[in-house]
């Protein structure tokens, strides 16, 4: 007589047993650090609720490689930097020896001593509210690949505009406006015209948001000799 099968709900038990009993043959991390860097650890993950190995599990699970990489490594501790540790056995118990500061992790195999540190760190900073995750969907980053993308042709665009600009620009005069027919050179006007104010001034306030110092494309030279070209027109 054959045996029933397991229903699928009792195979995927199994094989979530088998995982946790896999972990629990993972790696005890010795990792040392600062004093100062221990004892924040110790101090989050007691206000969390958590073990050190909780809080260093929590970025490397939710984050990628290159992220916690990119986090500068706290380092181990500094010269002088010892903790006073009381032997509890052998024959040297009761005898107090100095050492390294350290947190013990016990998490899977593959890890380093810096990588850790710097997913505590990550750790540290996010409690602290110094850095914070953020949920983006596919259409987020579509929208976001989109928006980058507007902004680069915009970039673009204002270069070239940017070029435009300076190739028609007037060139400025080196004593400044001295006369009619320059005054006439520098809103763009043809020699010996006569427009009517309202060309002078509509001319004028065109360039002034082109060359105003405010704009993007500001010359403080350019805006002071339509300045005085405007002067000298509307006096004229």
């Amino acid at each position: 007589m054959v045996p029933d099968s397991p229903p699928p709900l009792a195979r995927d038990l199994d094989v979530f047993d088998a995982k946790s009993k896999g972990y629990e043959k993972g790696k005890s991390y010795i990792v040392s650090c600062s004093s100062e860097f221990r004892e924040a650890v110790l101090a989050l993950a007691e206000h969390r609720g958590v073990s050190p190995a909780d809080l260093a599990r929590a970025v490397l699970l939710l984050l990628p490689a290159d992220t916690v990489a990119q986090i500068t490594d706290p380092g181990g501790p500094p010269p002088g930097d010892r903790e006073a540790v009381i032997l509890q056995s052998g024959p040297s118990r009761g005898r107090t020896l100095r050492r390294k500061p350290r947190l013990q992790l016990r998490l899977p195999k593959g890890h380093t001593e810096a990588e850790l540190r710097r997913a505590l760190a990550l750790a540290l900073e996010m409690g602290a509210g110094e850095r914070s995750l953020s949920m983006e969907s596919k259409e987020d980053r579509s929208r976001r690949r989109q928006d980058d993308a507007r902004v680069r042709d915009i970039n673009e665009e204002n270069q070239q505009l940017r070029r435009i600009v300076e190739d028609v620009s007037f060139v400025p005069i080196r004593d400044g406006v001295a006369s009619r027919n320059e005054a006439l050179h520098v809103l763009g006007f043809a020699p010996n015209s006569i427009p009517d104010f309202s060309q002078v001034r509509q001319r004028f306030r065109k360039l002034a948001m082109v060359y105003h110092p405010d704009s993007p494309f500001g010359d403080h030279q350019r805006m002071s000799q339509l300045n005085q070209a405007l002067e000298t027109l509307t006096r004229s």
